[in-house]
């Protein structure tokens, strides 16, 4: 069920909304609501990967890939 808004824009924002692509001006607000939405959600998500990233492994998963690196030193050395 869709709601019925009034919504009052300066000249040259009805200006750019009319240039959009789009059947009315209720399907293109709609439209640029729903990507700015989806923008905001993958800037979080880029932001919130980036300092995951960015933190560096801890020193249990540094040991961890040190320990794999071993491991698959010595398989690659096997001769059988």
């Amino acid at each position: 069920m869709k709601n019925r808004v009034t919504v009052t824009l300066d000249r040259a924002l009805v200006k750019a909304l009319d240039a959009a692509p789009g059947a009315s001006r209720s399907e293109k607000i709609e439209r640029l609501l729903a990507e700015a939405l989806s923008a905001r959600a993958q800037r979080r998500w880029v932001s919130e990967l980036q300092a995951f990233y960015s933190a560096g492994p801890d020193a249990a998963d540094r040991k961890e890939d040190l320990d794999w690196q071993a491991l698959a030193a010595l398989a690659f050395q096997r001769d059988d």
